[in-house]
């Protein structure tokens, strides 16, 4: 799934600022069974889960 920037900001502001880590080419949203990584893919940000498992940082 691919949100611009914007809907990524909106849908990050609707979590807690504890479960969410932000870093100029990285976005992780740890959830309860897994981490969410967001990446920027030209002009959006997507992200593979819930199959994205390969990533635990």
């Amino acid at each position: 799934m691919c949100l611009t920037p914007e809907a990524l900001h909106l849908f990050l502001s609707l979590l807690s600022p504890e479960i969410v880590d932000v870093s100029r080419d990285l976005v992780i949203v740890r959830a309860e069974t897994r981490n969410a990584v967001w990446e920027p893919v030209g002009s959006r940000w997507c992200t593979e889960a819930p199959d994205d498992d390969f990533r635990t940082e």
